[in-house]
């Protein structure tokens, strides 16, 4: 639901903001007050699940989200957009805090809390997917008139928002016994976490920074390129299949089998190098459906191995500890749209540039914790052969 319901607007919007003469400097700005509202509300989204029913805070999340589309679809000035994107970003936040932590909650047994964050972050992909296949084609279908594919994708938020508010779930809450006293304790708890989370995190930003870039300027880049809405939608729709497929048996494979420092580092290892040669093709498309897709594949599985990580931690409980992070790639997110938009101007293709550059940081982190913590990593490695001989 949240897969298909919080992309289903994404195709029109490239379209929507041209056709009000948006420039891509101000459309830098439209997408990073979403990242504020991340940034700022994550950690209270995740308090607030830790203290209430997690149903119900979705289910207000899911009711903001819709305002705040249906908001942008009604306004034409582009300050009002503005707003209406900070409102839509500041209850984004909650959705994915929340959910994650309901996983980590409930599986403590490290492989399946890793298959189950794989397989949920499979099925947003998979919504995500569909979601541009069928709004790419709403938003030709609905041409001029684009802001009505933001109408639709709020009614169906405000449809599933009442769904979710009376479903229950089997999943634990482990937290549910905080009171609202423990509110301010839990936020300060978030300033006190252990170096290496935060390190970790700090790593998360440039990740945030990168990869929300490359994934939002894309739409800009592909219909900037002559390419229509819907060509950009069957593109996405590929890619999505691609890192379902990815996360259903790419990822559990090597999680069971090397740490999550060592699997991190692999990653960053081959993400910039496919990330540079998607864009360094004559044809966009050809590179877009062979090394973008190879790019995709390698971040596909980055979702659930640093949630993974996060949960092995228990200093702090599972909202807050989701929350700091969500709020880093908040963070990200608005630093990175902002600056995203300013190179959007002087050359689209800096962007991705920056974004291998940024990558080539990550690795050098991740390559620096796993020397710190080598004992740790060699130790995993070691039990997962002790495991495995006795399988066989």
């Amino acid at each position: 639901m949240f897969g298909i319901l919080f992309n289903v607007g994404n195709p029109a919007i490239p379209v929507y903001t041209n056709s009000l003469d948006i420039s891509g400097r101000f459309v830098g700005f439209y997408l990073a007050s979403g990242g504020v509202g991340l940034m700022l509300f994550s950690i209270i989204w995740g308090v607030l699940g830790d203290i209430k029913d997690r149903n119900k805070i979705l289910a207000i999340t899911f009711f903001g989200f819709a305002i705040g589309q249906i908001m942008f679809g009604l306004f034409t000035d582009r300050y009002m957009l503005l707003f209406a994107s900070l409102v839509s970003g500041v209850f984004m936040a909650g959705v994915l805090v929340n959910i994650y932590s309901y996983i980590n909650d409930s599986y403590k047994d490290e492989t399946k809390r890793n298959r189950t964050l794989s397989y949920a972050v499979s099925l947003f992909l998979l919504g995500a997917a569909v979601a541009y296949l069928g709004g790419g084609y709403l938003t030709r279908l609905l041409f001029p008139h684009y802001n009505y594919v933001f109408f639709i994708q709020g009614g169906l938020l405000l449809l599933s928002g009442i769904y979710i508010f009376f479903e229950t779930t089997d999943l634990n809450d482990n937290s549910a016994h905080l009171t609202g006293k423990d509110f301010l304790t839990s936020i300060k708890k978030s300033f006190k976490l252990p170096w290496v989370p935060i390190f970790t995190i700090t790593l998360t930003f440039f990740i945030s920074f990168s990869h929300n870039n490359v994934r939002r300027f894309l739409d800009y880049y592909v219909i900037n390129q002559g390419y229509t809405v819907v060509d950009m939608g069957i593109l996405i729709f590929t890619v999505g299949i691609v890192s379902l497929i990815s996360n259903v048996f790419i990822a559990p494979y090597f999680l069971k089998r090397y740490h999550n420092f060592r699997f991190l580092q692999f990653q960053f290892i081959f993400a910039p190098i496919f990330l540079y040669l998607s864009f360094s093709m004559d044809n966009l498309l050809i590179g877009m459906y062979t090394f973008f897709i190879l790019y995709t594949v390698i971040l596909a599985v980055y979702e659930p191995t640093a949630i993974s990580f996060m949960s092995d931690n228990k200093a702090v409980s599972q909202g807050i500890l989701v929350g700091v992070r969500q709020s880093i790639v908040g963070v990200g997110m608005t630093v990175g749209f902002i600056v995203g938009g300013f190179l959007l101007e002087i050359n689209e293709l800096y962007v991705f540039y920056l974004a291998v550059l940024f990558y080539i940081i990550v690795l050098s982190g991740f390559t620096i914790l796993i020397q710190l913590k080598k004992k740790d990593v060699k130790e995993y490695r070691q039990k997962y052969l002790k495991e495995a001989r006795k399988s066989w």
